[in-house]
């Protein structure tokens, strides 16, 4: 009797006859349960691997298919081929591994197209996963997949693979899955789904042996590299001792590099590496190495350079960050003449790092534990009016000389938003002063002392370090700010810095002329400057008694309707006063100056004192208002200063 495939029912397969065995015994085959099913599957994941597993899960399932499929062929007269090719569907709902429900059915073995799309709908397979695993990354109704592929491919004459595209054990709503040819499929399928037919079965538990084998002597051998590794950091020992270690047991050059690329120390046979070089030149790599560069350094992981011919390099280096706090310290390289990565070099370069950052957190630890005492000790001598001698003695210890000249310098990062505390931007840039700070301070082999409080940090740098450097503090203070403008040009710094301290008990009153220098910088809106109180003339001594407000309050009681009249009607006041008294207040020299007949100059001295009260005759007049004009070059409050003047006039 013809047949089609969905009237096919379990009584067809299961039906007894006295002189012969049913369906499933005739062919030996039984039926199993799904939990027996679910503690298969837990125990080949936890065996082989996820991967494994699932190669494993995906031919086992594809040979299943090809013997069902050569079973119903001949036990049925089919209506048409096509029907043979449904009778897999048939089969899944029968045997309860799933509900197969097709979407969409486009099979035509006369043309060999084939493309078929449903869901599997309470798929035995993804519900024991579950019941042992947590959701996974893909979908996991492997046997599900080969068994469709398997059935499929014998029952249509040709290559069929069936991907699963969405599944429960994912945390989809579905199982969805999509058949095709490989023609349609194209490059949007893996070979994993396309080669996995070629081996037999027992070759995985084979290779799955040799691998258990294989792994568990890497693991004695890492374990072993490893517990030397420790012992170096425990007996105090440095990068040096590790990258030795390291090198002599994978018979590799081994070069270690700090945050910025640069070699601190190298073992063996390295070859010219140089991973700033690398970096510097990364334009002249191949796409693949710059993407590996990149995940290096954003998504720190482990990488191998390939293609170096280009700058004139014939070794492939393995690279991993050292990472320290979720921060990237450092950088590992085993340099190789082999593309070839071995699984015991990969898993010994991580634990490496994982040492290298033990050692460099204990020195860390240790250098911020040393600084931060420095810092207290050095916010005790600024902030302190009267000093304590033991402060001097405690410093004297570490090697600091307070009883020569010195500078108080503080740095001021203007973005007011900032959480000085936790901000992750702020606690970089103020990093990048304290390291530029030493790196000088390592030059010209003159000790800083470097503080941080109230979202600033303060610095107190030795005469001894300029003269080092055959610079003045201006010029000092100008290549500190170049070095951070060039690192952070998005950021804004100014620099305060004091008159020079001879004396320890000076150190206050230096603090506070740093920060005076600061605050007329930020009142006159300054954003990046290096200013020094020295700049600021005979009003300094007036910002020293007073706060700069009520400077700026005295002056504006005396020039503020001139200055509001300025800049309501450009009558230039202002201008006329402060040339007025710099040219000894001769009105010739001055309407010269300011391309003025004789008559306009009078008229400006006297609109001046008929409408403000401010006779430029009376002594005591003239001397309020140089006071309040000098005042107001301060804070920056006389604009025509700037630009054809500014060469010609003193500096305040």
């Amino acid at each position: 009797m013809v047949i089609k495939a969905n009237n096919i029912s379990l009584m067809d397969l299961l039906g007894i006859d006295t002189d012969k065995d049913n369906f499933f015994q005739s062919h030996g085959m039984f039926i199993s349960s799904a939990d027996a099913w679910g503690a298969l599957i837990k125990d080949l994941v936890l065996a082989l691997g996820i991967e494994r597993a699932k190669r494993f899960l995906l031919r086992y399932g594809y040979q299943c298919g090809q013997h069902e499929a050569k079973l119903l062929k001949n036990m049925f007269k089919w209506e048409t081929n096509k029907e043979w090719v449904l009778g897999g569907v048939t089969m899944h709902n029968l045997s309860g591994r799933t509900a197969s429900v097709a979407t969409k059915t486009t099979i035509n073995i006369e043309t060999g197209e084939f493309d078929v799309e449903g869901f599997w709908h309470n798929s035995y397979e993804a519900k024991q996963y579950l019941q042992h695993f947590p959701v996974h990354s893909e979908p996991v109704c492997y046997f599900l997949e080969g068994y469709a592929s398997g059935y499929c491919s014998t029952s249509f004459g040709k290559k069929i693979v069936f991907k699963e595209v969405e599944c429960i054990g994912k945390g989809d709503k579905h199982c969805h899955f999509i058949g095709k040819t490989l023609e349609l499929w194209g490059e949007e399928i893996s070979s994993e789904l396309v080669d996995y037919a070629r081996e037999d079965i027992g070759d995985e538990l084979d290779r799955a042996y040799k691998r258990i084998e294989k792994q568990s002597e890497i693991l004695k051998r890492v374990n072993n590299l490893s517990n030397q590794l420790t012992q170096i950091v425990l007996q105090g020992k440095g990068l040096e001792a590790i990258s030795q270690t390291l090198g002599r047991n994978l018979q590799c050059g081994i070069v270690v590099s700090n945050q910025h690329f640069e070699t601190i120390t190298e073992y063996g046979q390295v070859l010219n590496y140089s991973l700033q070089n690398l970096i510097e030149n990364k334009d002249m790599l191949t796409p693949s190495d710059r993407k590996k560069i990149y995940e290096m350094n954003n998504k720190r992981s482990t990488v191998q350079l390939n293609s170096l011919e280009q700058l004139g390099l014939i070794y492939f280096p393995l690279i991993t960050p050292i990472i320290v706090q979720n921060e990237v310290y450092g950088y590992i390289s085993i340099i190789k003449n082999s593309k070839e990565i071995e699984e015991l070099e990969s898993a010994i370069i991580e634990r490496a790092a994982n040492i290298c950052a033990l050692h460099i957190l204990n020195e860390k630890t240790a250098i911020d534990t040393e600084n931060r005492m420095k810092g207290e000790l050095l916010n005790e001598l600024l902030l302190t009016p009267l000093q304590d001698s033991n402060i001097t003695k405690r410093l004297s210890f570490l090697g600091y000389n307070l009883n020569k000249p010195h500078y108080v310098f503080i740095f001021r990062l203007q973005n007011q938003k900032l959480n000085y505390k936790n901000d992750k931007i702020f606690l970089n840039e103020s990093e990048l002063i304290v390291t530029t700070l030493r790196k000088y301070s390592s030059i010209s082999e003159e000790k800083i002392l470097i503080s941080k409080s109230f979202g600033q940090i303060q610095a107190l740098i030795p005469e001894n370090l300029l003269l080092s450097l055959e610079g003045s503090v201006t010029k000092f203070g100008e290549s500190l700010l170049q070095e951070f403008k060039k690192n952070q040009p998005a950021s804004l710094l100014l620099i305060g810095i004091s008159n020079r301290c001879l004396e320890t008990n000076h150190f206050h009153e230096g603090y506070k002329q740093a920060k005076k220098a600061l605050d007329i910088a930020q009142i006159k809106g300054q954003k990046q400057r290096v200013i020094l109180f020295s700049e600021l003339g005979y009003i300094s001594i007036l910002l020293d008694a007073r706060n700069p407000e009520e400077l700026e309050n005295y002056a504006n009681n005396i020039l503020g309707p001139l200055y509001e009249c300025d800049l309501e009607k450009s009558t230039e006041f202002l201008k006329t006063l402060y040339f007025y008294l710099n040219n000894e207040c001769n009105l010739h020299k001055t309407a010269r100056f300011m391309n003025l007949s004789i008559g306009g100059m009078r008229y400006r001295i006297a609109s001046i004192k008929e409408r403000f009260n401010i006779d430029m005759m009376n002594a005591s007049d003239r001397r309020e208002v140089q006071l309040a004009l000098d005042i107001y070059l301060a804070f920056g409050k006389l604009p025509f200063l700037i630009g054809e003047f500014n060469e010609d006039l003193p500096s305040i």
